[in-house]
């Protein structure tokens, strides 16, 4: 074929493929088939001669194509405002015909509606009807060619074109919109949109445009191979003869419905019995014919009484019936069936072979020919089980187009920004390359994509990274799918390190459509060693917050994947040895991908939210940090290790009282950075963290643990009572000296010691340290750091809950789809997890069941009730090796909950599902009733499990647990552990509460020490402190006495200690008179909070002989607010006791024994805390409920129920709760606002008769809509808590992140209640938070979340304006060296203005707005000290930082100079030690008043250098009068933009710029405010009025009298006045003038080559 074919082909060519190297025209010789529809322009604007260029271009390019019915079809539509049929794809069967159709058309003339005529090309050509070949696989295409702007919308048509599948190329000539062009084409626009500027320059074009046209043919057939299949049929040869008739018949009309052949479907057979015969390959026959005939000779051989192995045949079928040489076509891309027809249940093992199988990508089909189901779930692929031999049912599987759906996991983890770093490399090849194109295609179809759910992006590299696809550059999946048939393959050499670092820069980034908090995943597609370095790159990558998966296929380095991969390596490395095996692992990969997003977005920060609350129960503990700072650790990993201390900090209360923490560095020696007492908020600690720097040495941790001693042995004395001490020691390395013997004295002092371990560090001595395995973590890299953090968190923390009681039972999975290995591993897991609990026969009760087919009791929650019984039992548990019921399971385990089996339905019950794949029984109704009776369900899924399924099990997606080896189950240990934590009302955080403890003579003294016990278990459940919780203890017998008040002790231990001295007084029990005793102290004099629950809490053994008190003095209480909890042990009176409490006896306890009051506090907390919740006095409150389609009637009335419930409870008045509510589908509808009823049954008569209306569900638009209701305007209030409670089942088809955002800044803290099946990701974009996203599985659920939700409500406060809290530290200094001619001059003589600039630095405490930011601000505290510092670093004088006196300032004027002082290294070290030791200010400011410097200046550099990092905000230098203001200014810093300004003693404002300097300095430090802008200068002030006559001095004696005088000099003027207050800021400035140019760049990267240039024809 010669360059003179078709102009317009020539065009679509070179879009395609630019950056391919040019190729012949032949390229057009390979294509096949294609159905091609031009849609031209025909409008007036375009003239006849023009008209006839493209008749030409038409024809051209028509003769470029083979034209037939089963080749390439043509039709073309001609539009101008409305489209015409000038013909279509079957009116010309051969060119002739269609050739004189083109030259023959006819120049309609017209407007230019380009969108009408694309949306006419969708409905009436590219269908089956219009002879579109789509369903048989054939590429679609159109060819837009236009020379004009449309006068319509062409984006959604054009759009929903591509979405059916169609490739859009777009040819615009002359006066053409780009624009359009690029929307109408498909991406890139490179490739498919071409511009020339007139009709006649097109045929200058027209060999490289059918080129592109022929090569995306090619790409899109390829694209579109697995229209046919192979497929072998393995029959059973024992099977019944009239089930054989029926296969053999069944067969022979299915090889006649399909296009069976050596091009189309290729079919094998095969039978089984005690081994394999094989009738025909795949590739034996090559025609139709062939194969029917050889079907209809196809005989079984008898095996009366033999074997039926079809285990044995799986895997012959692996390795002789799909390879390459037996005519399979897995290298193509081909679907692979086997199709099995089994007459009975296998006498060998069969699971397997037939993973295996499954394994090469080969699907198995199980037909029942007289085998059992159970039989066929045991091999065949999930969802391919027929229960007949009628294998003409395989019909619709085998033709139907095979279209990838969004999988239900992937569908709730369906926001991420996901980006393919795909290995090009020359070693892959162009068939291989197609593959992984097939691989990223499945993927990519599985996702949830959009602009608002998951963006994909694509980089493929060689030597050089491509970037063909940001983030951003696509709105639709169906363009991203078809771009990916296009996608080049340019090899050369495999730079996989460059491709990461170009990812990072060029892809994740906001320009390119990269989000803030959305989960960022790479995927790494290689298949072999870098010829760079990976190991940085995917560091910097990580520690970005990027994920990243790395795939390895074939020769790919393993040890690289690893280095690449994110922790835990094995979730996130695959490897398969050939790219065959690409397409089953797609499963496996997307699975793992969409959890991991799932975990990401919604798992990781519910586990955030879980640990910070069990750590808040740990609220006394002594924890310091040892941290390698050796040599061979890098800054940046530096970092990571204290972003790691930052993040373990910030959870913890942290305080004096509190948790204290305190910090070591070791190399060659250990350096305490700061100890337990230095640091008493978290705030400062993590100031000090940052403020360590990184020296490196060697590694002694042996010397760095013994030096610990002596740091824990003072953490006692300094707190004054003993507390949990815990040791988390950090290294890189094996350690120099020996660490056995030191960690061991640590740990017989009672420190309990945590060891990770990264990179280098040695395994055994991590051993040494921690003590135990369970406390010893590594990780491979310091950015990995950040994924262990909760892990080590919550072994500290989970402590705190181990001995809650409840009931766990745990169901694990015993099927032969676990390896003995696995099994073991699942053992060890459940061993561990079992460990952490509390056993007891009062505490935690565990049991255990396995099940396959059967089901196993290996013991239930009775047979034992200490550990080493379980985990013994757990040791020789064998496994049962069959199939998979767990619904069957759960069922039989439902008894064991049951108080006659043992359980115990009043306290937490717990089921845990274990397993590694789907149920071969339906488990929705048997957990569905499980949950029913209480029972809280954790499904842990391995492997093949299924989500969805799980999800069923457990109720929630909330309790699903994934990971893809069962070696990851060792990361759910702790967490799992930690959710048995889980209680129905939290701890008791702030109350008053006084123990009224009886001390008579009827309690002996052990006894008395089990009602010590009883206090210490109640303090212990409580955080004490002074805004927290406060104690008393008032004990009485004859006459009561306060013991200590509410407002005596702050400190839980102190509170502990005091408890353990109390002195039992003895005598009578006169409780009525205690009960009087106790109500005024109650009272603030005595610490008494009425604004807090108030609680009385009496402990007595005997009657009251004072008992006609009893009902008037505890009803006195409770008038007051106090509640009465009343508590009897062995000959208490049950009548008084409930008496005293009201007669509400869920406030009665009572005990047979002083011993079973020790325990007494596992029944009472939940009656504490339920007594200290907030009281829900006042809300705004509103309601937002979805009525979109989705929901339907009853649904919809049953949500109207629930919310008018809801408003049941609360106080609905005008000084009390507010309510509106909107419903929201398409649009929002208002119902009513916050201040339209303060009458409760109107407002419920309201919501009951709201209307159903349906639609979609557009949530974005409904959170915007829903902000006016919190406005004043409408009812809402200020200084009440806002709340509003969203109730949706669907996903929203809008973005509702800005919205959502938007609501939470006014305050409002939003509250989701999602129905079904749920879109967490979105949800907590609503939220914000995990804690406030609830879930019920259906409609019906939703009253069991009421209580909840209303609890939620009721603790939700008013939303506290964000504050600033800022405190300043300045300290000024005096160089004086020259002190020539002086005799002892003071400062004042040598400094002017000093005492002007002094005030004006203590002004700054009373600057209104500091920050600029709107933000309200604490008072600013500025402090000032004076040093004068001789020559060697030593104070002449100073004064410590104190607020600003007058008097101090006199003492300093005064200063006398009688040595010179020096600007030196000594200078600026002593102020380094002085802030250090004596500021804890936010903002710390050296000003130094200086006649020059003293050394060299880059020896002071190195010095300023040291200061600022040791913490100084910043050092200003002042010029003394005739100094050199620039070499000071060379050792300034953190004068921010202001840099340059001058500082000179002599400036009429000198005091006003220093004011405005130490003012920005402190807007940067305390608000992040990096550049503040201030007003001119004001002119200088009038001068001030006179001041008053002096009184008349005494008369002196007369002097002579002197010559007349001349006049005086003028005097020098005043000082100047006070700044005003600074104006607010100026409007924006013009916009300056163009820079000068920069510096030549260096020179880019070579272009592509050209394209080859045609041969002139003679």
């Amino acid at each position: 074929m010669t360059g003179r074919a078709g102009l317009l082909f020539s065009l679509i060519t070179a879009a395609l493929f630019c950056g391919v190297a040019a190729q012949t025209v032949r390229e057009c010789e390979k294509v096949t088939v294609g159905d091609i529809v031009f849609l031209v322009d025909g409008s007036s604007s375009i003239n006849d001669k023009s008209f006839q260029e493209i008749r030409t271009f038409l024809r051209k390019t028509i003769q470029g194509f083979e034209i037939d019915p089963d080749k390439v079809q043509i039709g073309l539509v001609q539009y101008s405002d409305d489209p015409y049929p000038e013909f279509q794809l079957t009116d010309h069967r051969d060119k002739n015909s269609l050739l004189a159709a083109v030259q023959n058309l006819a120049h309609r003339g017209g407007g230019t509606k380009t969108g009408k005529a694309i949306d006419f090309l969708r409905t009436e050509y590219f269908t089956k009807e219009a002879g579109s070949r789509a369903e048989r696989r054939v590429p679609q295409i159109a060819v837009v060619i236009t020379d004009g702007k449309s006068t319509d919308d062409v984006l959604e048509p054009a759009r929903r074109l591509r979405q059916h599948g169609v490739i859009v190329f777009a040819i615009g000539v002359g006066e053409f919109s780009r624009t359009q062009l690029i929307t109408i084409a498909n991406w890139p626009s490179e490739r498919f949109v071409l511009t020339t500027v007139s009709y006649q320059k097109l045929r200058d074009q027209t060999n490289n445009l059918l080129k592109t046209v022929c090569l995306s043919l090619e790409d899109q057939t390829l694209a579109l191979v697995d229209r046919f299949a192979d497929v072998f049929f393995l029959v059973d040869s024992g099977i019944a003869s009239n089930q054989f008739t029926l296969f053999r018949n069944e067969l022979s009309r299915l090889l006649n419905r399909l296009e069976v052949g050596a091009s189309g479907y290729r079919v094998g057979l095969a039978q089984y019995g005690q081994d394999v015969k094989v009738d025909f390959r795949l590739n034996t026959y090559q025609t139709k014919q062939q194969i029917v005939t050889a079907a209809r000779r196809f005989r079984l051989r008898s095996q009366t009484g033999q074997p039926q192995n079809l285990g044995q045949a799986l895997s012959y079928a692996k390795e002789n019936f799909f390879t390459a040489e037996a005519g399979g076509r897995a290298q193509q891309g081909t679907p692979q069936y086997l199709v099995v027809v089994a007459g009975k249940d296998s006498d060998d093992p069969v699971f397997w072979s037939a993973e295996n199988l499954k394994d090469e990508g080969v699907i198995i089909v199980g037909m029942d020919a007289g085998a059992t189901k159970a039989a066929l779930d045991r091999f065949a692929s999930p969802g391919y089980i027929f229960d007949s031999s009628r294998v003409t049912l395989l019909i619709d599987l085998l033709t139907a187009r095979r279209v990838e759906t969004v999988t239900k996991d992937c569908k709730t983890a369906n926001q991420a920004d996901i980006v393919f770093i795909v290995d090009e490399s020359g070693s892959i090849g162009e068939e291989n390359f197609r593959l992984i194109r097939d691989f990223l295609r499945s993927v990519i179809s599985s996702l949830e994509t959009g602009p608002f759910k998951i963006r994909v992006g694509i980089v493929t590299y060689n030597n050089v990274s491509t970037a063909h696809i940001s983030l951003n550059s696509f709105r639709d999946k169906a363009d991203i799918l078809q771009f990916i048939s296009f996608l080049p393959y340019r090899q050369g050499d495999r730079h996989t390190g460059a491709a990461l670092h170009f990812a990072l820069k060029n892809i994740f980034t906001e320009k390119k459509g990269s989000r803030e908090d959305f989960p960022k995943v790479a995927v790494v597609i290689t298949n072999g060693k870098s010829q760079d370095n990976v190991k940085e790159p995917a560091i910097a990558l990580r520690r970005a917050g990027v994920t990243v998966f790395a795939v390895g296929i074939k020769d790919a380095n393993k040890a690289e994947l690893l280095e690449m991969a994110s922790y835990p390596k094995s979730k996130f490395v695959f490897t398969v040895d050939s790219f065959i095996k690409l397409k089953p692992l797609k499963e496996t990969l997307q699975a793992t991908l969409c959890n991991t997003i799932f975990q990401i977005g919604v798992q990781d920060k519910e586990s955030d939210a879980e640990t910070k609350e069990a750590c808040d129960k740990k609220d006394l503990a002594d924890i310091f940090f040892l941290m390698d700072d050796s040599g061979s650790i890098e800054n940046a990993d530096f970092s990571d290790m204290q972003k790691f201390i930052i993040e373990f900090l910030h959870t913890f209360r942290i305080g004096p009282d509190h948790v204290r923490m305190g910090l070591v560095k070791y190399s060659d020696s250990p350096s305490l950075q700061f100890d337990l007492t230095q640091h008493s908020d978290a705030k400062t600690m993590e100031k000090a963290v940052k403020e360590i720097f990184h020296k490196g040495g060697g590694t002694n941790t042996g010397k760095a643990l013994s030096s610990m001693k002596g740091h824990f042995q003072n953490a006692k004395t300094s707190r004054g009572y003993k507390v949990s001490e815990y040791l988390i020691v950090i290294t890189d390395g094996e350690s120099q000296d020996k660490v056995k013997d030191a960690a061991e004295e640590l740990r017989a002092q009672g420190v309990i010691i945590y060891a990770i371990g990264v990179n280098a560090s040695n395994d055994n001595e991590l051993n040494e340290i921690a003590g135990d395995p369970k406390r010893k973590f590594f990780v491979s890299n310091f950015d990995a750091l950040k994924t262990i953090k909760n892990d080590v968190i919550r072994e500290i923390c989970s402590e705190t809950c181990k001995d809650i009681p409840s009931d766990i039972f745990f169901l694990t999975d015993s099927s032969e789809s676990i390896s003995e290995e696995d099994f073991q591993k699942m053992k060890n897991f459940t061993k561990s997890v079992i460990s952490k609990s509390n056993i007891g026969q009062d505490k935690v009760h565990v049991g255990l069941l396995q099940y396959s087919t059967n089901r196993r009791l290996e013991f239930d929650l009775t047979t034992h009730y200490n550990l080493e019984g379980m985990l013994n039992t757990i040791d020789v548990m064998e496994q049962m090796k069959e199939g998979t019921r767990t619904g069957t399971a759960i069922t039989e385990v439902s008894q064991y909950f049951d108080a006659a089996r043992g359980g115990r339905p009043w306290l937490k019950q717990w089921l845990v599902v274990l397993t590694d794949g789907e149920s071969q029984d339906s488990v929705r109704e048997p957990a569905h009733a499980l949950r029913a009776k209480g029972v809280v369900i954790y499904a842990i899924g391995v492997d093949n499990a299924n989500k969805q399924e799980l999800s069923e099990i457990s109720g929630s997606s909330q309790r699903v647990f994934i990971e893809n080896t069962f070696d990851a189950l060792k990361e759910l240990e702790t967490k799992l552990a930690l959710k048995f934590c889980e209680e129905d009302c939290k701890k008791t955080v702030k109350a008053d509460i006084i123990f009224l403890v009886d001390g008579s003579e009827s309690i002996k003294k052990e006894q008395f020490k089990s009602m010590h016990t009883f206090m210490a278990s109640v303090v212990n459940q409580t955080t004490v402190g002074k805004d927290l919780t406060r104690f008393g203890v008032i004990l009485y017998s004859d006459t009561p006495k306060s013991s200590f008040t509410l407002n005596e002790i702050y400190s839980k231990g102190k509170v502990l200690e005091a408890l353990q001295q109390l002195v039992q007084p003895g005598g009578g029990t006169h409780t009525g008179a205690a009960l009087a005793y106790s109500l005024p102290y109650f009272n603030a004099e005595h610490g008494g909070r009425k604004e807090m629950p108030q609680i009385l809490m009496v402990i007595t053994d005997g009657e009251a002989r004072d008992s006609d008190r009893l009902k008037a003095e505890s009803d006195a209480l409770r008038q007051n607010g106090i509640t009465v909890i009343s508590i009897g042990v062995q000959d208490a009176s049950r009548d008084q006791l409930e008496t005293m409490a009201g007669g509400d006896t869920s406030k009665v306890f009572f005990v047979d024994n002083f011993k079973d009051l020790e325990t007494l506090y596992q029944n009472i907390s939940s009656v504490i805390c339920n007594s200290t919740k907030r009281v829900c006095n006042q809300t705004d409150l509103v309601f937002l409920l979805d009525y979109s389609s989705s929901i339907n009637q009853s649904q919809h009335t049953i949500m109207l129920n629930f919310t008018a419930s809801v408003v049941d409870s609360f106080n609905v008045r005008k000084e009390f709760a507010h309510v509106g509510l909107a419903q929201f589908s398409d649009n929002p509808k208002h119902e009513f606002y916050l201040n339209t009823y303060n009458d409760k049954t109107k407002l419920i008569e309201h919501i009951l008769n709201m209307n159903y209306n349906g639609g979609n569900t557009n949530l974005g638009k409904a959170l915007d809509h829903i902000r006016d209701y919190f406005h004043e305007s409408n009812g809402g209030r200020t200084g009440v808590p806002k709340n509003l409670v969203l109730i949706t089942d669907g996903n929203s088809h809008d973005d509702v992140e800005d919205a959502a955002e938007a609501l939470r800044k006014m305050g409002v803290t939003v509250f989701a209640i999602a129905v079904g099946d749920v879109f967490y990701l979105q949800l907590l974009q609503i939220t914000g938070t995990p804690e406030k996203v609830f879930d019920v599985e259906n409609f019906d659920s939703l009253a069991n979340i009421k209580t909840k939700i209303i609890d939620e409500i009721c603790d939700t406060e008013p939303d506290d304006e964000p504050k600033i809290d800022c405190t300043i530290d300045v300290a000024i200094g005096f160089d004086i060296t020259d002190t020539s001619g002086s005799n002892n001059m003071l400062i004042s003589d040598y400094i002017q203005h000093l005492e002007e600039i002094v005030h004006h630095i203590s002004h700054i405490s009373t600057e209104e707005n500091l920050c600029c930011t709107g933000v309200p601000q604490s008072p600013v505290k500025t402090q000032i000290a004076f040093h004068l510092v001789d020559s060697d670093g030593r104070a002449l004088y100073d004064t410590n930082f104190a607020d600003f006196s007058e008097d101090v300032l006199k003492k300093v004027l005064s200063w006398k100079l009688s040595q010179p002082t020096y600007f030196n290294s000594e200078l600026l070290n002593f102020y380094k030690e002085k802030f250090k030791t004596k500021s804890k200010a936010t903002v710390k400011v050296l000003m130094i008043f200086s006649d020059g410097l003293n050394e060299n200046v880059m020896s002071l550099q190195r010095e300023s250098k040291l200061l600022r990092e040791s913490g100084v905000s910043a050092l200003l230098a002042v010029a003394l009068r005739g100094t050199d203001h620039i070499q000071l200014q060379k050792v300034e810093f953190g004068r921010g933009f202001g840099y340059t300004d001058q500082l000179i003693i002599s400036m009429p404002s000198i005091g006003s710029t220093i004011f405005q300097q130490i003012s920005t300095v402190t807007a940067r430090e305390c608000c992040g405010v990096m550049c503040k802008c201030w007003g001119d200068k004001g002119p200088r002030g009038l001068p001030g009025p006179r001041g008053a006559k002096g009184e008349e001095g005494e008369r002196g004696h007369p002097g002579f009298p002197g010559e007349e005088g001349v006049s005086g000099e003028r005097g020098p003027p005043g000082l100047p006045g006070l700044q005003g207050i600074r104006g607010c800021p100026g409007s924006r400035g013009q916009k300056g003038y163009r820079g000068l140019s920069g510096n030549k760049g260096d020179d880019g990267e070579d272009g592509l080559n050209g394209i080859d240039g045609e041969q002139n024809v003679a």
